[in-house]
């Protein structure tokens, strides 16, 4: 059995997407079924050929299939781990997953505030919810910002 099949079979598919393996998934991912001259203009990568061999290791992981009537290339399955379980695929997006709960602590946030300047007071718990829900809100932004840094394109 190749050895590279091999390794996918048993579930290592975080070895394999790293480096232009990774951009041509996530390419793949966030514009649908795409050819390699495609890919390879989009992606500013020199040669067709470095295009194919990336795709065919991708083929090879039965991570993307080529589509019998168009000949182009789209995502079989989608991968969960490594760089790829820290974001969450709506539509063609790749969102962040810190998004989601930068989202939930900033709305927290903003509803405190808001019963807070309704009441026009404010007890210590309240204050202290308050704290709490704008760190974690900052400490989100940061984190969501980091992240969205890393994507691959």
């Amino acid at each position: 059995m190749d050895l590279l099949l091999h390794d996918f079979m048993s579930g290592d598919t975080e070895d394999l997407l790293r480096g232009k393996t990774l951009q041509i998934y996530w390419y793949l991912l966030t514009h649908g079924s795409s050819g390699i001259r495609e890919i390879q203009k989009e992606l500013k990568i020199p040669s067709p050929s470095t295009v194919s061999y990336h795709i065919n290791k991708l083929v090879q992981a039965e991570l993307v299939i080529q589509s019998e009537k168009t000949g182009k290339y789209l995502v079989k399955s989608e991968v969960k781990e490594g760089i790829m379980g820290l974001y969450i695929k709506i539509g063609r997006k790749m969102i962040p997953r810190m998004l989601l709960y930068l989202s939930f602590f900033s709305i927290g946030s903003l509803l405190s505030i808001l019963i807070i300047l309704f009441k026009g007071n404010i007890t210590p718990v309240e204050f202290l919810f308050l704290l709490f829900s704008l760190s974690a809100a900052g400490i989100f932004i940061y984190e969501t910002y980091k992240m969205w840094n890393m994507k691959p394109l």
